[in-house]
């Protein structure tokens, strides 16, 4: 028989390992909300809370500017994604394509490539097209995405057949019975997409930092950046402007995620 201490040894480390994770996940966030509301520091190395910092920020980039872009730009970049990955899953599910296996294939070799890799071709093309500094330059290049298409062409399999072929048989034509059938009885897997794609072009940096130079065209992550770029480095600022740019990343998915688990397994039966 085995000691009490040896059963309980398993829990204790799956316990030990769990707080050692939530430790490593939370201390930054609690260093950066503690750095952005202590401003002053004290003698016993505490700091006087308030909101100067926030102000600091402000005054010091234009981040409400630069957050009005975020917003433009994460609107445009998640209503292509998601038009374009809802016409094309459709078209590999219900469009009679001869060898749709191949054309999903190239949708997901598109997940292999480094986007890095395109980053060249797509300057040059945004330099000769004349968008350079434009918020269009910054969510054109990624209209579409393989991985949308692949997370509405594993949910479109597994919607009923039966509905499809009642739904023809009907009269209904292709268009009506996407966006009367398909596209409502799969509402998780699309808000999956969407916040995906949202929280994704929100947090876009390197890609808006080349092809945008004036303040008033850049977004809210290079905006925050840019505070950290003074000859002097106001810690506070920094972290107050980090907290701001991550509301609405925070909202998303705490409003979304029972979407984000539901719509993530839709298409796992197949």
């Amino acid at each position: 028989m085995k000691a009490p201490f040896l059963k309980k040894a398993p829990r204790a480390a799956l316990y030990a390992y769990v707080a050692v994770t939530a430790v490593l996940v939370v201390f930054p966030v609690v260093y950066a909300a503690v750095g952005a509301f202590q401003t002053v520091p004290g003698s016993g190395g505490l700091g006087r809370w308030g909101l100067e910092n926030f102000a600091t920020a402000l005054e010091r980039a234009p981040l409400l500017r630069q957050g009005l872009n975020s917003a433009v730009v994460t609107l445009a970049q998640t209503g292509l994604q998601l038009l374009t990955a809802i016409l094309a899953a459709y078209a590999l599910v219900f469009g009679n394509l001869k060898r749709p296996s191949l054309w999903f294939g190239i949708f997901l070799v598109t997940l292999m490539i480094p986007g890095e890799t395109n980053v060249v071709a797509n300057y040059l093309t945004i330099r000769s097209m004349g968008l350079f500094d434009t918020l269009l330059a910054v969510f054109i290049p990624f209209g579409a995405s393989g991985y949308a298409i692949f997370l509405l062409r594993q949910a479109f399999l597994n919607f009923p057949r039966e509905i499809h072929e009642a739904a023809i048989l009907d009269g209904t034509s292709p268009l009506g019975f996407l966006f009367r059938f398909l596209v409502p009885l799969c509402r998780p897997a699309l808000m999956t997409v969407a916040l995906t794609s949202a929280i994704g072009a929100w947090n876009g940096y390197m890609w808006p930092l080349i092809v945008t130079e004036s303040p008033e065209m850049r977004t809210v992550q290079v905006g925050v950046s840019s505070l950290a770029d003074e000859a002097s480095v106001d810690i506070g600022s920094v972290l107050a402007g980090l907290i701001l740019v991550s509301i609405p990343t925070i909202l998303l998915v705490i409003f979304g995620q029972k979407f984000l688990a539901k719509g993530l397994t839709q298409g796992a039966g197949k």
